[in-house]
């Protein structure tokens, strides 16, 4: 009898842990197909703006700057406030000084300037799928930064939520 209860909360273990794992499983399908759709949008021409939007604004920033650099683009492509594309984020009137700064919006020729825009190109593909796939962002709702050497006038309308290099990003309050 104690062999046969034994078996059976064995069999009962397993059958929760199939569970379990098929649940797992079709989570992780649904959560793709949910990326797939949010990336549906997002262009050729997107990528690439998000790319410039990187390189120009964190290239000598660390990996973790850029990509909080990059995850500001995309929340504000999803806040009502701002265009919902990413190049019109990024090209909106004055938001990024390097899109009116007078300078080539095109990467620099030195092996160095290569390799970080090579290197613009791969943080925009990563942090366009963590947002597709609605992965928490390091910055969270992040709207906004700016250099710490420099006090904008729209600096206490917002909440600083975290300073990663020499970038202090903040969100709406």
């Amino acid at each position: 009898m104690r062999l046969k209860n034994i078996i059976g909360m064995f069999a009962l273990s397993i059958n929760v842990m199939v569970l379990i794992i098929i649940t797992a499983v079709v989570a992780l399908q649904w959560n793709e197909v949910q990326a797939k759709q949010r990336l549906k949008h997002v262009t050729a021409e997107d990528i690439f703006c998000l790319q410039q939007n990187i390189y120009f604004e964190a290239r000598n920033q660390s990996m973790l700057g850029q990509v909080a650099v990059a995850w500001v683009t995309l929340n504000r492509m999803t806040h009502g406030s701002y265009p919902n594309s990413i190049c019109k984020v990024v090209w909106q009137n004055k938001q990024f000084s390097w899109t009116h700064d007078g300078k080539s919006d095109k990467p620099g020729k030195t092996k160095l300037e290569q390799r970080a825009w090579e290197d613009a190109g791969l943080v925009a593909q990563v942090v366009l799928l963590d947002w597709a796939r609605a992965t928490n962002s390091p910055i969270e709702e992040a709207i906004m930064y700016h250099a710490d050497y420099v006090d904008p006038y729209w600096a206490d309308h917002y909440v600083e939520v975290i300073v990663i290099d020499n970038h202090i990003f903040y969100e709406k309050l």
